[in-house]
Formats: C-alpha cells, sequence, structure tokens
C-alpha cells in the first residue's frame, strides 16, 4: 500500500488552519504518548503545549492563542475535529470487490445503482433496491423488498430485514440486526401467543449503527432512527420505537417498545428506558440510569429512577451520611435511656 504523505502547509488547507513554523511532511497521525517523527498529533488546550512539545511528532494541531513554540503546528478553531479529519486522510484505503461477486446471491428484481459492491457470500432478496456506491460486504444479508440509500456500507454478518428502508450514507457494522422481529407476545391460558410484527424499520440519512445492535421491526407501522444519530456497540432498540436526530447511544443502551426519544439526546452506557416513555429533545441521561417516566424537560439525569442529576448527586451524598446518622440514632437512643433511668432513680 502507498504511503500518504503531505507537507503541513497542505494539510493546513485542507482542514482550513494556518500553519506555522517549518513547512515538515507528515506520513502519519498519533496520540500525544505514542506519536512517532513523522506524525501529527493535536492537543485541545492551549496550555497543553509542553505536553505536545514532549512528545514526539513532528508537528500539533493547536488551538487559536497558543503560543509558537519548538514544533511546527496547525491552528484550528477546533483542533479534535481538525484531528479527526486528518483521520480520515491518512486512513487506509477500503478495499472490496467491484460489482457482484460470483459467489454472492443477486435475486430478480433487484435494482443496483452505479459502483455498488456486492461481496462474497452475500444475499439480496427479490426487489430490492441499492443505491450508488453502496457496498455490500462479505456474508451480509439484505432482505426482499428492502431499500438502501447512496453510499451505504453494510458490514459482514449484518442481518437487514424485508422491507427495511435505510437512508443515504449509513454505516452498519458487522452483527447488526435490523428488522428482525419486534417482542410480541399475548399471554393466554396455553402460553404465550405470538403477536405477528408486520411494520418496518426506517434509518434516517447519515445514522451509524454499530456491532451486534439490535433495532426491530414494529408491530404494524416503523421503527423509525433519526438522521445523524449514532449507536454504540451492543444497543437494543424495541419495537415501535420513534428516535429523534442527532443522537447518541452509548454501548448496551436498551430502549424499550413504543419509547418516543426527541432530537440531540445522549444516553450513557447501559441506561435502560421504560416503554411507552417519551424523553424530550436536548436531554443527557447518565450511564446505568433508569428512565421509568416521561422526561419533559431538557437537561441532564441519572441514577434509578432517573431524576435531574443536582438532585440525584443531593441523594447520593445523603446517602452517604446516613451509617453515620445510624450511629449518631443509636447514640443518642442510648443516652435518652440512661437519662430516663436516671429520672426514674431521682423521682423514688
Amino acid at each position: 500500500m502507498r504511503e500518504k504523505s503531505y507537507a503541513l502547509s497542505q494539510l493546513a488547507e485542507l482542514l482550513r488552519g494556518t500553519a506555522l513554523g517549518e513547512d515538515v511532511t507528515i506520513t502519519g497521525v498519533g496520540t500525544l504518548r505514542e506519536a512517532e517523527d513523522g506524525q501529527i498529533a493535536f492537543i485541545e488546550k492551549a496550555d497543553m503545549l509542553p505536553l505536545g512539545e514532549a512528545c514526539g511528532a513532528s508537528a500539533l494541531i493547536v488551538p487559536p492563542a497558543t503560543e509558537s513554540g519548538k514544533k511546527p503546528m496547525i491552528v484550528t478553531e477546533d483542533p479534535r475535529l481538525a484531528f479527526s479529519r486528518v483521520l480520515e486522510i491518512f486512513a487506509p484505503e477500503p478495499r472490496y470487490y467491484p460489482g457482484v461477486h460470483p459467489t454472492a446471491v443477486v435475486e430478480d428484481g433487484v435494482t443496483l445503482g452505479r459502483n455498488v459492491s456486492i461481496g462474497a457470500n452475500a444475499f439480496v432478496g427479490q426487489n430490492t433496491i441499492i443505491g450508488k456506491n453502496t457496498i455490500i460486504h462479505p456474508l451480509a444479508y439484505v432482505g426482499h423488498e428492502a431499500s438502501i440509500g447512496d453510499d451505504v456500507q453494510i458490514h459482514p454478518q449484518v442481518f437487514v430485514g424485508e422491507r427495511v428502508i435505510v437512508g443515504a450514507r449509513c454505516t452498519i457494522h458487522a452483527g447488526a440486526a435490523v428488522g428482525a422481529d419486534g417482542f410480541g407476545f399475548a399471554p393466554t391460558p396455553q402460553g404465550h401467543h405470538k403477536i405477528v410484527q408486520i411494520g418496518t424499520v426506517i434509518i434516517e440519512d447519515d445514522v451509524d449503527v454499530g456491532a451486534n445492535v439490535t433495532i426491530d421491526r414494529a408491530t404494524v407501522t416503523a421503527t423509525r432512527i433519526g438522521a445523524g444519530t449514532k449507536l454504540d456497540d451492543g444497543v437494543h432498540i424495541a419495537h415501535n420505537v420513534t428516535m429523534g436526530k442527532n443522537c447518541l447511544l452509548c454501548g448496551q443502551v436498551g430502549v424499550a417498545g413504543s419509547a418516543t426519544i426527541g432530537d440531540n439526546v445522549v444516553m450513557g452506557g447501559q441506561a435502560g428506558i421504560n416503554p411507552h416513555v417519551t424523553i424530550c429533545d436536548n436531554v443527557e441521561i447518565g450511564g446505568k440510569a433508569g428512565v421509568i417516566s416521561d422526561i419533559t424537560e431538557p437537561g441532564t439525569y441519572s441514577g434509578f429512577p432517573a431524576t435531574k442529576h443536582i438532585e440525584q448527586m443531593r441523594i447520593q451524598a445523603s446517602a452517604r451520611r446516613v451509617p453515620k446518622l445510624l450511629k449518631q440514632v443509636k447514640e443518642l437512643k442510648a443516652r435518652i435511656e440512661q437519662l430516663e433511668l436516671q429520672l426514674g432513680q431521682d423521682s423514688e
């Protein structure tokens, strides 16, 4: 693979930043701890410059108001974002099979856009639509009558069920299941009767679905994931959920059936959302929090049951004082008993 290299001034132009110092050649990226000669690293704050100067990188990406130092640098408004763009620049070229691999199964009525790749042993069902520049990696399954947008990547071992709709520029990582049956059963004297799930899943544009995520199809209508939302590995979205735009769900979050999630909602790892709960826009939910009722005000929530974070901190602080309070109560009880004994003796 050919090594990529850029002059610092070229990178600065690509990042819309300003290059300062020697116009060194950059051949890769690194962290402050592990960067090597030829690589570029970043610092988020100007006071981190000594740490940057001490690392092995040949150049730094720095925020405004950073004093010029020993190393060449690129000054940008958002060093972290600029660094992410540098990662894109130096990322290895993706490898995929051009066209349809001979071992892939593409059934009748499938519509393929320009420059589509369907890898070895992948399956695409009848009457499915695959948009241009989309990559179906080896061993992926795309069911009948699904619709996959432009510039989508579906990684190995992914299951996309029948009639599922995936928007443009989405990525579905290995092992994810999009459009598996919702968990619906009616209790009867003879046992749990299966409620057939005939709905679908709609994933809007620019959504990332992490490895081993499950998004269940709706009972009748659609489970919907809003544009720009990012789902970390191991997230579970149950049937009939409606999720807004630009949400971030960290690993192992579980959203129960028919919940409604607003825009710009962030959920920490292992947070759980009760069925039929509504969460408004611009809410942050801490890790392992349990949301058991509607959240109607933007803000940060944590704990179980989830409450405003500042209130939860007071509760936790109070809980830590309980052992001391119990000791004090025990001591007070002993003193009261002693006083009562003395009063009884004085009255005789």
